[in-house]
């Protein structure tokens, strides 16, 4: 691994779970939600500037990484607009940034592998393939709610519905990654000691990952009907 991406993953490492606190403080009420959003904006600006200026900090795909954080900073940018609850759904999709840890942190700390692969499918499942989702039409419904023009109504809707695209297109590439480093023909007894040596598969991970997501789903929408109670 290149050292800009060692460096690019150290920096990561140290503040991805402050932003991860920082949106539960903004959901819990323990932080205001515009300061999530500002927060988040600043650091998705700089990590864009700091890909784009040195690509290969990330390990691969660079050119969709600033697709993505050029999206998500578009996003963030409908909050700044119209304010209130929906510096709360930032809060919510920065979440994501959680499950971005794990996926760094295994990648670093190889002798944790093992459970932060763990913990990387239990939180990816309910984080990126059910919440993001889910909130495709809540934020089209927010956003007529609002009386958006068609342009807002884009960029908001069509932001979520490309990073929830994203999401997906990580998994295909976490299960190729998987299925490559497990490609490795075996005979006999070597097979059978590697089978019994690998643990949870990113199959029996996906499968935890549905349980946690399956309660999931109904807390996202009571969630939603709460805060347009409480804002309303």
């Amino acid at each position: 691994m290149k050292l800009a991406c060692i460096v690019h993953d150290q920096v990561n490492l140290v503040l991805l779970p402050l932003l991860g606190a920082l949106t539960v403080a903004g959901l819990t009420g323990h932080a205001a939600p515009e300061l999530v959003t500002h927060v988040f904006l600043a650091y998705v600006l700089a990590d864009l500037v700091w890909v784009a200026a040195q690509p290969e900090a990330v390990p691969s795909l660079p050119g969709f990484i600033l697709l993505h954080h050029t999206v998500t900073a578009a996003l963030l940018v409908i909050p700044l607009r119209f304010g209130g609850r929906f510096h709360t759904y930032t809060c919510l999709d920065g979440l994501v940034e959680l499950n971005t840890f794990f996926l760094i942190a295994r990648r670093q700390w190889r002798g944790l592998r093992q459970p932060l692969s763990i913990a990387y499918w239990v939180t990816f499942v309910p984080l990126r393939l059910v919440l993001y989702p889910a909130l495709v039409p809540v934020f089209l419904a927010e956003m007529r709610a609002e009386s958006a023009s068609w342009l807002e109504t884009l960029v908001c809707v069509g932001s979520q519905v490309i990073l929830t695209a994203f999401n997906v297109l990580m998994l295909v590439l976490s299960v190729l990654n998987w299925r490559k480093r497990h490609a490795k023909p075996q005979d006999g007894k070597q097979q059978a000691e590697g089978e019994a040596a690998k643990g949870p598969t990113a199959a029996k991970l996906l499968h935890a990952g549905v349980g946690v997501a399956a309660a999931g789903v109904g807390g996202v929408q009571r969630a939603t009907v709460t805060l347009r109670a409480r804002t309303a």
